[in-house]
């Protein structure tokens, strides 16, 4: 957020504007810290499967800029891979505005070759400067394109729709060279990922992750945290289920922490009207430079601030659905997201009691 840069004229009429452009771009995330397993107490304990919670997400190497073309092994389904982030889940549906030239083409191709799909997978952001994918990403069906170059003048080419119909390990990329000079979009070669737990019975996990979804709620409320309602739980469950399952909840979590940044740029935009609107004037031009020095000050702190909140949400959204997805068992993806909702549900009792002191 170029808090200084945008302070270059401000005006009494053009506050909420201003506003925007302070959040209108998310800042670039930090880096991600990788989940350690805790020290083993027992042979037991060392010998047993790793949960998801404690799995590093896996990248691939950084894209090397020197190697043109690699040719297919045979080994795996060779796919266009889309770096768009996300997060995405399994089943789920999305629109996408495609106007890059190279997108334009990987859309061209898979509507005349009939394949219609694609793979979506997130970029690590502790590399900014390379190209570092993760190898799990999720594959985007196109259910319906339209060609709107004429109604925004060329500045959109497609407007689609899609679903999430499965998910694939990425083994290689086929074109790494094709990202640095923007000729194409990428290929790579793929394998589907598939549960190996497919018989296990889970419902005890699963009704330990609905239990604490039923217990946030009235918490969410009396905290005055964005929320889903509770009467979407009773249609919902924790099942493998590919409608209204754990993808499904898996997706409406990622729809809450959303909420709570939209939450977090609404509440920063309050906190900067307050600071900014004694010295506004009608029609007057102001520099931040012309505010006073605690102004500035505080201006500087909730800016601070604000970046931080953005980062940690982002970055628990990125390494929320890519745990779930690289998980190849329904019984890890249980464990994590009770885990995660655990977590959540001890750090709103926390807060709950101090908001009640």
């Amino acid at each position: 957020v170029g808090l200084v840069a945008a302070w270059k004229s401000v005006t009494s009429t053009s506050f909420l504007s201003f506003v925007s452009v302070l959040t209108g771009s998310s800042p670039s995330l930090g880096s991600v810290r990788p989940s350690s397993s805790s020290s083993s107490q027992s042979l037991r304990q060392s010998l047993r499967p790793l949960r998801a919670s404690e799995l590093a997400i896996d990248w691939l190497e950084p894209l090397d800029p020197n190697v043109k073309e690699l040719e297919p092994s045979g080994d795996g389904m060779v796919l266009p891979v889309f770096p768009l982030g996300g997060p995405f889940m399994p089943y789920s549906k999305h629109k996408l505005n495609i106007f890059e030239p190279r997108y334009r083409e990987l859309y061209d191709h898979i509507l005349l070759s009939g394949s219609r799909r694609f793979v979506v997978t997130s970029v690590d952001p502790r590399s900014p400067a390379d190209l570092r994918l993760a190898t799990a990403g999720v594959v985007f069906y196109l259910d319906d394109l339209q060609e709107v170059s004429e109604m925004t003048q060329d500045q959109v080419k497609y407007v689609c729709d899609h679903t999430v119909i499965g998910r694939v390990r990425i083994k290689r990329v086929l074109n790494p060279s094709s990202w640095f000079d923007r000729s194409t979009y990428l290929r790579a070669e793929t394998e589907a990922i598939e549960d190996s737990d497919g018989e296990a019975d889970c419902w005890k996990l699963e009704g330990e992750v609905m239990d604490f979804l039923r217990k946030l709620e009235p918490l969410y409320t009396e905290l005055k945290k964005p929320c889903y309602r509770a009467d979407v739980l009773n249609s919902m469950n924790s099942s493998r289920s590919e409608e209204n399952g754990l993808w499904s909840l898996s997706e409406m979590w990622i729809q809450l922490l959303q909420a709570n940044m939209r939450a977090t740029q609404g509440s920063f935009e309050g906190q900067m009207q307050e600071i900014v609107k004694p010295y506004l004037k009608p029609e007057a031009v102001i520099s931040i430079d012309d505010l006073p020095a605690d102004a500035r000050a505080q201006i500087e702190q909730l800016r601070g601030d604000y970046i931080e909140q953005v980062k940690s949400t982002e970055i628990r959204q990125m390494e929320f659905a890519q745990k779930m997805i690289q998980s190849d068992t329904h019984q890890g993806r249980l464990e994590y997201f009770k885990d995660i909702l655990d977590e959540e549900y001890r750090a709103s009792i926390a807060k709950k009691s101090l908001k009640n002191l």
